[in-house]
């Protein structure tokens, strides 16, 4: 599909009508509170500043999206979706309801899941989990063909490590998450586990353990420290990073960011319907999910109580717009970001 063909179908050909259909039903003061939104809806007091952070990651993630979708990739669908995703709100009032897409490499999605996590796990942990370290497990960087079976091997090579402790009667408890990263200047993937452990010494003990499985991995990269609430955002928060401090470049007043589009892919296609995080070892597992609900609803106090409309998504304004033109937000994303997708060069393809 080109460019011009992919930006028109991203325009909204094909927008889902769904969305329309609920708002209709909050236009009827006697359907006003439906029983798919009651079922479906997630409440949550915000502030208007919470939805103009969400337009700066709406308007990020369009820009991420648009390569990926032109790629001939099985997850071409799947980013078609995330570039549809809350691009229509509706007002009812305070509250802001918006359809969601629940793909990981959605930033909006994540914001939300990341708050979803903390807020289930968060009592979890600190009444469980008597003496937190922040545990970094690594292998060598590894090319794109082989990424999606060393990511398969860790998951295996951690849960042998577990069961060893486990017939050892060794106490191995906390939570884990797997996430990768590209390297662009190498051409290579870096998939890692991240760990909040009960113990020093069981976290001394994982990685010894760790580095008899996986001999080549280099000591010096594994990494024990204690535990903050520094450390319990970076555990829930993404599994893959979109670009890293090298990839951003400053021009013109705006941040170039560059993206490589075919590396993300790869990612992407490596850590579909994998589990990224786990409690283990006893730790409660909480009614918490990595999903985030197809349909939510936010109530925000400095929003007009009499206001009934719908807004809709406009890319090239980062912002989404009553019927009326007037702004939701007023985010000026697009003046400064600039999000420019990279090829990788002949030579280091994957």
């Amino acid at each position: 599909m080109s460019r011009k063909l992919s930006r028109d179908y991203a325009e909204g050909k094909n927008m889902e009508t769904n969305i329309q259909q609920i708002a209709q039903k909050r236009a009827n003061p006697q359907k006003n509170e439906s029983a798919i939104l009651d079922t479906l809806a997630q409440l949550r007091k915000s502030s208007k500043s919470t939805l103009k952070k969400r337009a700066v990651a709406k308007y990020l993630t369009n820009e991420t999206c648009l390569p990926l979708a032109d790629l001939d990739s099985e997850l071409k669908k799947s980013y078609w979706n995330t570039f549809h995703c809350s691009s229509q709100l509706i007002q009812n009032g305070k509250k802001i309801t918006g359809k969601y897409c629940n793909n990981r490499w959605c930033i909006v999605c994540n914001r939300i899941r990341t708050a979803k996590l903390i807020k289930g796990y968060l009592p979890a942990i600190k009444n469980e989990i008597v003496s937190p370290f922040f545990v970094t497990l690594t292998v060598p960087n590894v090319g794109g063909a082989d990424l999606k079976a060393t990511v398969r091997q860790m998951i295996v090579s951690f849960r042998r490590i577990s069961d060893v402790f486990r017939h050892k009667r060794r106490e191995l408890r906390g939570i884990r998450k797997i996430e990768c990263t590209y390297n662009a200047r190498e051409n290579s993937f870096h998939p890692h586990f991240h760990f909040l452990i009960d113990g020093r010494e069981a976290a001394d003990e994982l990685v010894s353990a760790w580095l008899r499985v996986y001999p080549e991995a280099v000591r010096q990269a594994q990494d024990i420290r204690p535990a903050d609430e520094g450390s319990f955002i970076e555990l829930f928060k993404y599994t893959t990073k979109l670009v890293t401090k090298s990839d951003i470049a400053r021009e013109g007043g705006k941040a170039e960011i560059n993206i490589y589009p075919e590396a993300l892919d790869i990612i992407f296609k490596a850590l579909y319907r994998i589990r990224t995080f786990q409690p283990f070892g006893g730790i409660s597992k909480v009614p918490a999910s990595e999903d985030v609900e197809e349909i939510q609803s936010e109530e925000f106090d400095d929003l007009s109580a009499l206001t009934v409309d719908i807004w809709g998504w406009v890319q090239p304004i980062s912002d989404w717009v009553s019927a009326d033109g007037e702004l939701l937000t007023d985010c000026d994303a697009h003046r400064r970001y600039r999000v420019i997708g990279q090829r990788i060069k002949p030579n280091l393809r994957l």
